[in-house]
């Protein structure tokens, strides 16, 4: 059974108005519509009445079945930003790990040259304690009484 046309220029205009919406709408979520991304990316009542055309008012007065559909097409974008949003920050995440690791690195190696000067350090020590003691031995050994050698001998 064929379809009637509309039967007053009122319900022409707003089924041109509808279809419009729906072209506009499908333009918005392919993402190929003239806009700028930002925009593209941003589905809202405004985007949606500025790519078809049309005031938002008309959205919100006659056409309350796309509005439901604009809400629909919003949560299935939101889902890919979240992740696009969970992407980047893994991804400065991983940039901030690999710094760190590199500054991990960087205060070991330093730690390893301190740790070889304060073995060095303590090695020198012990020498010189061993050599002081010899030293105090020899200088005791010296101070002590000693036999006066006399010219008749």
């Amino acid at each position: 059974m064929p379809k009637r046309p509309p039967a007053n220029p009122d319900d022409r205009r707003i089924k041109a108005t509808a279809e419009k919406l729906r072209a506009a709408l499908d333009r918005l979520t392919d993402g190929s519509a003239e806009q700028s991304a930002a925009s593209i990316r941003r589905l809202t009542v405004a985007a949606l009445a500025r790519e078809a055309g049309v005031g938002r008012n008309a959205i919100y007065a006659n056409h309350r079945d796309i509005l439901d559909n604009l809400i629909q097409a919003r949560r299935r974008q939101s889902v890919p930003d979240r992740i696009a949003t969970m992407g980047d920050t893994l991804a400065e995440q991983r940039g901030v790990i690999d710094n760190m690791q590199q500054q991990v690195r960087q205060i070991v190696t330093k730690n390893a040259g301190l740790l070889r000067r304060a073995i060095e350090a303590e090695r020198r020590a012990e020498r010189a304690e061993r050599r002081s003691a010899q030293l105090t031995k020899e200088i005791s050994a010296l101070r002590g009484p000693a036999m006066l050698r006399t010219s008749s001998e």
